[in-house]
């Protein structure tokens, strides 16, 4: 399959000629690694289809989910200014997940000579320094089920109804214990608003979830 970059605002940027020469495409199956914590940056990924998990692992071993990307996203970016190794892996969580990649030194290239991709860029940053802190800020001393309820909430906004993350990925996110997150999972599935089959959760009522989450902007009682 073809790919030409025209769903991705970044890529649109780059003459399509040019992007045929640059882009490589690669294909990964679920779970597959596409590049793993400090591994040398050797470039700016681009998810092209399926979804990807960005995890880092702690110096006392703890496992982190830094974000979830789905179609459009790019991955990989934090190391290509100063070199330095990727601050975390990123692992395929569907099957057929699509990659495309450009070399660092050509996308430092495309950013002087086409200003338009250059602050592209710097968009894409912002917007997601700002999902980081608010995130962050938003889950902060509520309850699990409430918190399980807003990441999936903020997550189909960008990946659709059915998520594709187990309540592994889910706890890796939250940052608690899998048990934890799947009592949370169960009573919303009671509630009828989500179902859980293995490595999916189909959003059944968003309206509902979203209800959810405008508990997290509640004071606590």
């Amino acid at each position: 399959m073809q790919w030409d970059g025209s769903e991705i605002p970044l890529l649109t940027m780059i003459p399509p000629a040019r992007l045929s020469e640059v882009m490589v495409v690669r294909r990964y199956g679920g779970g597959t690694y596409i590049f793993k914590q400090n591994d040398p940056t050797t470039g700016l990924w681009f998810v092209l289809n399926g979804t990807v998990a960005v995890e880092r692992v702690e110096i006392d071993g703890h496992l982190t989910t830094a974000g979830v990307w789905a179609s459009g996203d790019i991955v990989g970016i934090a190391g290509l200014w100063d070199k330095s190794g990727y601050p975390a892996s990123a692992r395929a969580l569907t099957d057929s997940t699509v990659m495309g990649w450009i070399l660092r030194e050509t996308v430092m290239r495309l950013h002087v000579e086409i200003p338009a991709f250059g602050l592209e860029i710097t968009r894409l940053l912002s917007q997601r320094l700002r999902l980081i802190h608010e995130s962050i800020s938003s889950r902060q001393g509520r309850p699990i089920i409430v918190q399980v309820a807003s990441v999936l909430w903020t997550l189909s906004q960008r990946m659709g109804t059915t998520i594709n993350l187990t309540h592994e990925d889910l706890s890796h996110i939250i940052g608690t214990h899998r048990e934890t997150v799947s009592r949370a999972v169960h009573e919303l599935t009671r509630e009828g608003i989500v179902m859980s089959q293995h490595g999916a959760i189909h959003i059944i009522h968003p309206d509902k979830l979203a209800n959810w989450g405008l508990i997290m902007n509640k004071p606590n009682d």
